[in-house]
């Protein structure tokens, strides 16, 4: 087993991952304590000498890569539940790197496609409009005569001349 810093050497080296990057993880790896590792986006950003954006971009590529694994926590104060701070773990495992990838993959499009629906939903003015929204698969089934009445409904009504 390597340890973390030799991985993020050898990405470095094989052009995976940025200096920044390389520095940002560092950075992350020495905040490593008994108790975990959570430590803040300013923290991070100030010991390796960045941005806090560059922080944010640089642990979005190792969620991506899937050497870090993040928690978010939720805390209660005030009566409100706010963000609290985020749990960090480093994978050394290529299994479970590979693991952490592919659930943070899953993460981004599912929030990907939760964009675009609330987007489209409140592009469309009418409901009506929006028949793909209506859920067919929970509608309540239609009797025998319920099926012939809407039948009818579509045929032309037979003239009386």
């Amino acid at each position: 087993m390597t340890s973390f810093a030799s991985q993020i050497w050898t990405l470095t080296q094989a052009r995976q991952i940025t200096a920044r990057t390389h520095l940002v993880l560092q950075a992350l790896a020495s905040f490593q304590g008994h108790r975990g590792l959570f430590p803040s986006h300013e923290s991070i950003a100030a010991r390796a000498g960045c941005s806090t954006r560059t922080v944010i971009r640089a642990l979005e590529a190792a969620y991506s890569l899937g050497l870090v694994e993040r928690t978010r926590q939720r805390m209660r104060r005030s009566g409100r539940v706010v963000n609290g701070p985020n749990r960090y773990r480093l994978i050394l495992v290529s299994l479970e790197q590979a693991k952490a990838a592919a659930a943070h993959a899953t993460q981004r499009l599912k929030e990907a496609l939760a964009r675009r629906k609330l987007r489209l939903s409140s592009n469309c003015q009418n409901d009506s409009e929006l028949y793909f929204q209506r859920d067919i698969f929970f509608e309540k089934p239609r009797s025998k005569n319920d099926w012939l009445d809407l039948i009818a409904s579509w045929s032309p009504s037979p003239s009386t001349s």
